[in-house]
């Protein structure tokens, strides 16, 4: 995160929040609150800049969220990445709320609000305190129901309540942010759509393996090699959804690899690409969960110096983002990832001799 870069942000959003009030005051249909002028949080709307930690408290529960050099890491989750852009907007949106008019002070309104204490079950209110990497406490808000089109397309009110404060708030403006670390983290493992893949080879527990590959880039379907005489494959498409689990591979959870103890029987995946790389993945089952463990290798059947030099940068890009972590897998693909032959063949009493 360049030393600029939430100024620019901010200044864009104010802007354009500007902008809208602008654009709705001249409809005849508009709301008969004064825009306002007022930062809720002039200490945050000032150091945006300073912002180094994060904590969040929902009717999930709290985590906290803190940054480390030019990135943001979730504490809950050993650190792993949270999505920048959320990070920015919440950091942005709650530094760009602008008071416009006081509501209840009467705790047993704060419902209608959604500006509840965070602590109970059905609670939809949302804390958040934004600090320095000293602990200065930048902005602490509870924030509470939102009418996206109050001031018009465009044009968002939120109900907020300010720490140690009994008064809640409308304020102009809005954040979206997740109530759980997961809705926070970057969760895209790999992308890689079928069309990339050549060769899926999967290896069972008990030393079984089994493969399906394509003869050509531009084949549709993938086909199962050395099936068994007297079987064939239950359609020719039915081994497509195995060549296309790395189409946007999602995580469920994560862990940092070393604070997880494998078991010593595992699957093996390895998704080979035409672009000349193989992506390993180890498949481990914990209680009713399968988590996986990834990396990248170039093959050494690419020999031209060009083409090696494109697999070995996806290589690195893959290996920098995916080593020493864990991932929980999606049950879909965990389903496919550790599925056998006889998954994909026929009935034998159905097959013609």
């Amino acid at each position: 995160m360049k030393p600029a870069t939430f100024y620019v942000f901010a200044g864009l959003t104010a802007a354009a929040v500007a902008a809208a009030a602008a654009a709705v005051s001249g409809k005849l249909q508009t709301t008969s609150l004064t825009a306002g002028t007022e930062a809720a949080f002039p200490d945050l709307a000032g150091k945006v800049n300073d912002a180094a930690r994060i904590e969040v408290r929902t009717a999930k529960g709290q985590f906290t969220l803190t940054r480390d050099g030019d990135g943001w890491g979730v504490d809950q989750k050993d650190g792993y990445p949270a999505a920048f852009e959320k990070v920015k907007s919440a950091i942005v949106g709650v530094a760009n709320f602008k008071l416009i008019e006081r509501k209840t002070a009467d705790p047993e309104r704060y419902v209608r609000l959604e500006l509840e204490p965070p602590t109970g079950p059905e609670a939809k209110s949302r804390k958040l305190v934004f600090a320095t990497g000293t602990g200065d406490v930048l902005a602490d808000v509870v924030v509470g129901k939102l009418n996206a089109d109050l001031f018009g397309a465009g044009g968002a009110g939120t109900y907020i309540r300010r720490a140690d404060e009994k008064e809640t708030w409308l304020v102009r403006g809005e954040i979206r942010i997740g109530a759980e670390p997961i809705d926070w983290m970057e969760r895209q493992i790999v992308d890689y759509g079928q069309e990339h893949v050549r060769r899926v080879s999967i290896l069972q527990p008990d030393g079984d393996r089994f493969i399906v590959a394509k003869d050509k880039e531009e084949d549709k379907n993938f086909r199962l090699l050395d099936i068994p005489e007297g079987r064939k494959m239950k359609n020719d498409d039915e081994a497509n959804p195995l060549g296309g689990v790395m189409w946007r591979m999602m995580l469920d959870d994560v862990k940092a690899a070393e604070n997880q103890e494998w078991p010593s029987e595992i699957w093996t995946a390895h998704y080979t690409v035409w672009n000349g790389f193989t992506v390993r993945i180890e498949i481990a089952k914990f209680g009713d969960d399968h988590w996986g463990r990834f990396s990248a290798a170039v093959d050494d059947s690419v020999t031209d110096p060009e083409a090696r030099k494109t697999a070995k940068k996806a290589v690195d890009e893959i290996n920098a983002r995916v080593k020493g972590w864990s991932y929980m897998l999606t049950a879909g693909d965990s389903e496919k990832l550790t599925s056998k032959m006889e998954d994909y063949l026929d009935d034998p009493d159905d097959t013609e001799s």
